[in-house]
């Protein structure tokens, strides 16, 4: 196997698990790169919980966010959605009023709530998305 076969952003995320993985691998630096990636700067300054998207870049570099679980927590939700779907309906799902939620967003949830609190819930939601992705037969 070759250095390009082994690293972290190659491997596909097929599972919760996987997904897992991947977020609790990565240095801090590039949980931020990733995320924002997938879910753009503003909305990780959100997670991160603060309001400029300045602080964003910072963390990938030189800079320690506060809320690093939060957003480990996070890119673990948006690379499991993202392998079912893609990123804009990632993006989406974070931002969109969520019924499994009692149609909170899970964006303010992240930003508002401690994670302690809510992280069970919005595993459980992402995990329903994730088995249910775009385009795929609706459950009874």
């Amino acid at each position: 196997m070759n250095d390009l076969q082994m690293k972290p952003e190659n491997i596909p995320i097929r599972t919760d698990f996987d997904a897992h993985a991947h977020a609790m691998s990565l240095p801090i630096q590039d949980v931020v790169k990733e995320l924002t990636e997938l879910l753009g700067a503003t909305n990780v300054a959100v997670i991160g919980g603060v309001t400029e998207t300045r602080a964003v870049q910072q963390w990938t570099t030189d800079r320690e966010p506060q809320r690093a679980h939060v957003l480990r927590f996070a890119l673990q939700i948006a690379t499991m959605i993202a392998a079912v779907a893609d990123r804009d309906l990632a993006r989406a799902w974070f931002h969109g009023s969520n019924p499994h939620l009692d149609d909170a967003v899970p964006l303010m949830m992240l930003r508002n709530l401690p994670l302690t609190d809510i992280q069970g819930k919005l595993m459980a939601a992402a995990r329903i998305f994730a088995a249910r992705p775009p385009g795929g037969p609706a459950s009874s």
